[in-house]
């Protein structure tokens, strides 16, 4: 009797478990924290929309000399090109970094 109390309890343990771990086994790589959305959620928050473009320039993350962060020339050369203006350009690219 004792011993089919024990088993009942180790099931429902189990199944406790699972239910716990499942959402975090099965996460997705999308659902890691992406470091260029602040700059293309800026530039988007600045009227602009926000495609393929955008996503590849804001992937040329921030540069950090130790002073400070300062955008990436890449960043800031992808976004001015597709027309996103030079000052919504260099604030967003500061913006991409961890």
């Amino acid at each position: 009797m004792r011993a089919a109390r024990i088993g009942q309890a180790l099931a429902a343990a189990g199944i406790t478990a699972a239910a716990v771990l499942t959402p975090v086994a099965t996460a997705t790589p999308a659902a890691a924290y992406d470091p260029s959305s602040p700059c293309s959620n800026y530039v988007g928050n600045h009227g602009y929309r926000v495609g393929p473009k955008v996503e590849a320039a804001c992937h040329n993350l921030a540069l950090h000399p130790g002073v400070g962060w300062f955008p990436n020339p890449y960043c800031v050369h992808g976004l001015i090109v597709i027309g996103v203006e030079a000052g919504v350009a260099q604030n967003a690219c500061v913006r991409a970094h961890l």
